[in-house]
């Protein structure tokens, strides 16, 4: 949503309290979230990498708590406040580059990935690997006012169900995520 993003972009810089730079992209191509990132990420060389979306609506000094909490703790992932997950999930998240190459190839997300699981297999990883950390104070709060009424991508959801089965190609134990 372009309007949206524009709309964003100043109260997430003004907000962000700490030096860096934000890459906006505008998929008019359509590609997806996924591939979108992982485009932007192959390009950039930056120590820590962040994903957000343009329903993201951050806190004072969110960019500024992200990086200090991942830095004082050496946490490869950090899953911000988005109101809904609240740590569980990494809808929005700051990770370390280091971390990120020990899991693929020059990508932040599974290639295979649309729209969908591709931050919830990062964060899956990050858990079992004990490298993910949760500071309520990093706020990107997730404001989309239709989220309810659409699904996941199916194509997503049997990717990630049949990978976990894999622990994700070996990186962590293997889990049936149908299971409860």
């Amino acid at each position: 949503d372009h309007d949206l993003a524009v709309r964003v972009e100043e109260v997430l810089r003004v907000r962000a309290k700490q030096s860096g730079s934000m890459i906006f992209v505008n998929d008019d191509k359509r590609m997806g979230f996924m591939m979108v990132a992982n485009m932007v990420y192959a390009w950039t060389t930056s120590p820590y990498f962040g994903y957000l979306a343009q329903d993201a609506f951050p806190g004072e000094q969110w960019l500024k708590h992200a990086m200090d909490t991942i830095q004082n703790t050496g946490s490869g992932l950090l899953a911000f406040n988005d109101g809904r997950f609240f740590g569980t999930v990494a809808v929005f998240g700051l990770a370390d580059r280091a971390w990120l190459r020990t899991l693929y190839h020059n990508t932040i997300f599974h290639p295979g990935y649309i729209a969908n699981f591709g931050d919830t297999e990062l964060t899956a990883i990050a858990f079992e690997q004990e490298t993910l950390v949760f500071n309520p104070n990093c706020l990107l709060v997730e404001v989309d006012y239709e989220k309810h009424k659409h699904g996941n991508n199916p194509k997503d959801q049997a990717l990630y169900n049949k990978r976990a089965l894999t622990g994700f190609d070996g990186l962590i134990s293997p889990f049936d995520p149908t299971r409860k």
